[in-house]
């Protein structure tokens, strides 16, 4: 495998095992632990590890990386609360892991179809309409008993 490759692919399995973890401790979480508290666990390991790898894979001073970062560095922030909050929620809230995970990302996988063609000018070809409605049936055949 070449370095193209490598670079390509290493990224998209990083998130998709990231993912498995993420939502079998996030089910994991106790019940009576109130979620917020938990967040702060999550995010002081997250913050504490962060630290740690800028250190080791910095380019240039701290003061001229954080001269390039903006707005949404912040406000990304703010949306890994809402989703982090929000599954912990799902979760306690009697969503099962099976169906709660799968019909959140392919909501998300619709949404961000419709994002990418309108903020970023990405096709929307037949094929990817197709694969809404796909999506769509899916999300209603899970749902049935």
């Amino acid at each position: 495998m070449n370095n193209l490759n490598y670079l390509y692919i290493m990224p998209i399995l990083l998130v998709i095992l990231s993912n498995v973890f993420y939502h079998t401790f996030s089910k994991n979480t106790p019940s009576d632990v109130n979620p917020f508290l938990a967040l702060i666990a999550t995010y002081g390991v997250a913050l504490v590890s962060s630290i740690l790898l800028f250190f080791l894979t910095k380019k240039e001073s701290l003061i001229m990386e954080m001269s390039k970062m903006n707005l949404s560095n912040f406000l990304l922030g703010l949306a890994v609360l809402g989703v982090e909050g929000g599954y912990l929620l799902m979760y306690r809230n009697g969503w099962e892991i099976s169906k709660g995970s799968l019909i959140a990302n392919m909501c998300v996988s619709v949404i961000m179809l419709f994002v990418g063609w309108l903020l970023y000018k990405e096709g929307l070809s037949m094929k990817k309409l197709a694969g809404i409605a796909i999506c769509i049936v899916g999300m209603f055949i899970i749902n049935t008993k």
